[in-house]
């Protein structure tokens, strides 16, 4: 029996040339299958085009592959030139263009796998239709996933260049996914700008100190000054440790520390800011309107004490003899100042000042005097200069009136004999009223430390005013007055000092809650709950430094008593400042930007090539459909109209049409014919393993 399968519509015609059938014959000695060619020559029809809605259908993929792709390149070189771009919190926000990059990296594993494997299979279609080996068809049909093209390689066992190039194609898949995510950051870089900072010049006079009361109401005036000072001087000793090591004071002005090193090079201040000793607990005010951080130098002077003795008396008598203390020499000299060219005399070598033992009402628990003062001759005093006999006035005008009772004024003098100061600090703690405990007495050398100072302000376009530390200093570059000249060396001034800084608290029987002594003691007042005597703790070394601070406090308050406490209007310096604006920007990263972009691109060409194949091909898809086993199989019967349809098309057709790998016929000889054919009309196969 001679099995045959009708392949179209038999055709009885044996005249025709045209071929409608396959013949199977078994000829040879295994019985061997031969198949009759269908056509020996080249002029098989190729059938119908494609339907017109199917063309609209295939153009349109083919617009959203080219488009996909080149939105895909377009969004990573819009990101490259984000490079250097600062950060807003617009549209430029880092925020959108993350969540951007996220949802891309999400899509484009997805949309290169489905551009790949529909150009790698278009290829495939058009390679069949050339003329390609077998391995090179599954080849490319295997290929259609990550995993199946390396499923593929290990089955067919051939490498060659078309398996690297399948590799190389598909490993730019996880390549852009991953270089997408990593191609953008964020940096933060300075913005160098420069800018003008008014800060208060804290060589100013102290207004209180050298104003006249001349009226009742004028002092009444004088008074609530003097209030005011002692209010504030009360306020800045008893605030917590916390503020008082910071490196502003209540009011947010910058504080100025003791000069650590006389050497002339910059010496940089530790970032623990409860390490440093600071000059005063008043700051200097500035005037930082700038964002970001700004620094500057600034010029200042604080007097400095240098304790070299402090006596002991723990026996209630005092020893050694008390020092005699001169009151009325220095109340005389400072009322002749209030008169023009009155005389009066401050010997040097006696101490000047008020005890602490001065009448009743006045007595306080510490004195200060001190034994050095400018010469009459410098404050226009003891006759000094000439008048005109006419009309009682001067001959010249006073061209340094603002600075009679400033360091200043001897700032361009050469060849002034400037002698050591020393300033007596007595103070006596008593545990009754009138059994004195201990007195101590203290000898230190006064001096003007001048300092420059580099100052950092940070400050946020948030906060209301920026904050301000001391970051290095170094001693004053600039023409000064001598060191041994103070303003404690002005008889008004210390005048002003000592009589109503000790003052603050009251009489000298606040000798349990005087905060000035408790500070001498221990700067954060830890030990003011204690009852016992306090002040045998306080040594040479820790004198000096704290008491300076109380000191310059004191003084800084004074000559900013007509003003706020952090105004710069009064008396002021100018200085340039650079101010560094710290800004995030945007950060691309080279390398993997250019990945990302290879990736794009490499989508770009597979996309087009297979658009290309797809418009060459003239015949119907059937690789890798089911259909493509039935559609020539001489087991089943199909129109021939149903051979030239693309493979999607004809599995539509016969979706519901069952069939079966088996046996389908015998040849003659008894020898089942295995093969794919109607469910119906396929017996099952048994195989012997």
């Amino acid at each position: 029996m001679e099995p045959r399968t009708q392949v179209g519509n038999e055709r009885n015609d044996a005249g025709s040339d045209d071929v409608d059938y396959v013949d199977l014959r078994l000829e040879g000695p295994k019985n061997t299958v031969t198949y009759q060619p269908v056509a020996t020559h080249g002029n098989v029809a190729t059938g119908p085009g494609q339907p017109k809605r199917k063309l609209i259908t295939t153009i349109l993929t083919d617009c959203a592959v080219l488009a996909l792709s080149l939105a895909f390149v377009a969004f990573v070189v819009l990101v490259s030139r984000l490079n250097g771009v600062e950060i807003h919190d617009s549209s430029l926000s880092m925020t959108s263009w993350e969540n951007a990059i996220t949802i891309l990296a999400t899509i484009f594993p997805i949309l290169f796998a489905s551009v790949t494997s529909r150009s790698v299979s278009q290829l495939a279609r058009w390679r069949l239709q050339q003329g390609a080996t077998v391995g090179c068809l599954e080849q490319l049909l295997g290929s259609r996933t990550v995993g199946s093209t390396v499923t593929t390689l290990a089955k067919l066992r051939s490498f060659n260049i078309l398996t690297l190039v399948l590799l190389t194609i598909w490993a730019a898949s996880p390549l852009g996914t991953q270089a997408l995510l990593r191609m953008l950051g964020s940096s933060v870089e300075p913005q160098l700008a420069t800018a003008s900072v008014v800060y208060f010049d804290n060589s100013a006079v102290p207004t209180a100190a050298t104003s006249q009361a001349t009226t009742p109401n004028s002092a009444n005036v004088y008074q609530t000054w003097y209030r005011n000072i002692e209010s504030l001087y009360m306020t800045l000793l008893l605030t917590p440790e916390r503020i008082k090591s910071d490196t502003m004071d209540l009011w947010g002005n910058a504080k100025i520390p003791y000069l650590r090193n006389t050497e002339a090079g910059w010496t940089d201040l530790p970032l623990n800011s409860s390490t440093i000793e600071y000059s005063s607990l008043a700051g200097i005010p500035l005037n930082v309107v700038q964002d970001g951080n700004t620094t500057f130098f600034i010029e200042s002077s604080h007097i400095k004490l240098d304790c070299t003795k402090v006596d002991y008396d723990t026996t209630g008598l005092k020893v050694p003899p008390a020092e005699e203390i001169q009151t009325a020499l220095l109340s005389n000299a400072t009322a002749s100042l209030q008169t023009t060219y009155k005389i009066f005399y401050l010997p040097n070598g006696t101490w000047h000042g008020y005890n602490y033992t001065r009448t009743t009402d006045t007595e306080t628990s510490w004195s200060l005097a001190l034994n050095r003062f400018v010469d009459p001759v410098w404050l226009l005093a003891n006759n000094s200069v000439p008048l005109n006999k006419t009309t009682s006035e001067l001959l010249a005008p006073d061209t340094h009136v603002s600075e009679r009772s400033r360091p200043l004024l001897f700032r361009n003098d050469t060849g002034i004999e400037a002698g050591a100061t020393t300033l007596l600090f007595e103070t006596a703690c008593v545990e009754h009223f009138s059994n004195p405990k201990t007195t101590l007495r203290g000898y230190c050398g006064v001096t003007t430390e001048y300092v420059e100072s580099r100052v950092s302000c940070s400050n946020g376009s948030s906060s209301t005013s920026p904050t301000c530390r001391v970051v290095a200093q170094r001693p004053s570059q600039k023409r000064n007055a001598p060191g041994n000249i103070s303003f404690l060396s002005f008889p008004k001034i210390f005048d002003f000092i000592s009589y109503r800084m000790p003052l603050t608290t009251g009489t000298m029987y606040n000798y349990q809650t005087e905060p000035s002594l408790y500070y001498l003691q221990d700067p954060y007042l830890r030990g003011m709950s204690q009852q016992a005597c306090f002040t045998e703790n306080i040594t040479a070394e820790t004198l000096g430094p704290r008491l300076g601070t109380l000191i310059n406090t004191y003084l800084t308050l004074s000559q900013l008593s007509e003003v706020n406490r952090n105004d710069v209007t009064a008396i002021n310096n100018t200085v340039s400042a650079e101010t560094s604006n710290v800004v995030v920007l945007f950060e691309v990263s080279r390398t993997w930007a250019a990945l990302c972009f290879l990736s794009g691109a490499a989508l770009c060409v597979i996309g087009i090539v297979g658009i290309v194949c797809k418009h060459w091909m003239r015949g119907p898809e059937v690789l890798g459909y089911v259909s493509t086993v039935f559609r020539d199989s001489r087991h089943i019967e199909i129109s021939p109209e149903a051979s030239r349809l693309d493979g999607i098309d004809l599995s539509r057709q016969m979706k519901d049409v069952e069939i079966r790998y088996g046996v389908t016929g015998v040849t003659g000889d008894g020898d089942s014919i295995v093969g794919v054919g109607l469910g119906d009309r396929t017996a099952g196969a048994k195989y012997a393993f």
